[in-house]
């Protein structure tokens, strides 16, 4: 016995569900890859920022290092990316920052510049910036030129909060 299901295939009101089931498929993967987008550029730009100030003078201290992370964990915007992932960016960073400091210095700051943010994700990244600055408790005059690069690169005012 066949079943006849060429009358199934041919039914528009059950093709149109099946088409507009797939466009709203398709529409929330694609929303889901913009966000996707998003937060990669914001997790690039908190990178290089951080980069940036823990690089100002002369390495990523040990502090530094964890006041990132326990900002990375904290942050919901960081969901999706791991500590792996914050670990190679870093690490990418000093071995740039370790072959030419200026060229490293130079490129973290046009990738901040080049990321497409809100105005919260640009504060955010500055308190992170702050957190970092702090964390080993000693404020270098240098990291404080580094955070108004920072700053200056993110687009936000150059008032040190």
């Amino acid at each position: 016995m066949t079943k006849d299901t060429s009358a199934y295939q041919n039914d528009l009101f059950l093709r149109g569900v099946r088409l507009r089931a797939r466009h709203s498929a398709d529409a929330r993967e694609m929303h889901q890859q913009a966000d996707r987008a998003t937060t990669e550029d914001f997790f690039q730009a908190l990178v290089a920022a951080v980069a940036v100030i823990a690089h100002a003078d002369g390495r990523l201290a040990l502090a530094e290092r964890r006041k990132l992370i326990e900002a990375f964990i904290a942050s919901p915007a960081m969901q999706g990316f791991s500590i792996t992932e914050l670990a190679q960016e870093l690490a990418e960073h000093n071995r740039a920052y370790g072959y030419d400091p200026h060229s490293a210095d130079k490129r973290a700051l046009d990738c901040l510049s080049a990321s497409v943010l809100s105005g919260e994700q640009r504060e955010t990244i500055r308190q992170i910036c702050h957190q970092v600055i702090t964390a080993d408790g000693l404020v270098h005059p240098v990291e404080l030129g580094a955070l108004h690069r920072v700053q200056s690169a993110l687009g936000l005012a150059g008032d040190a909060r």
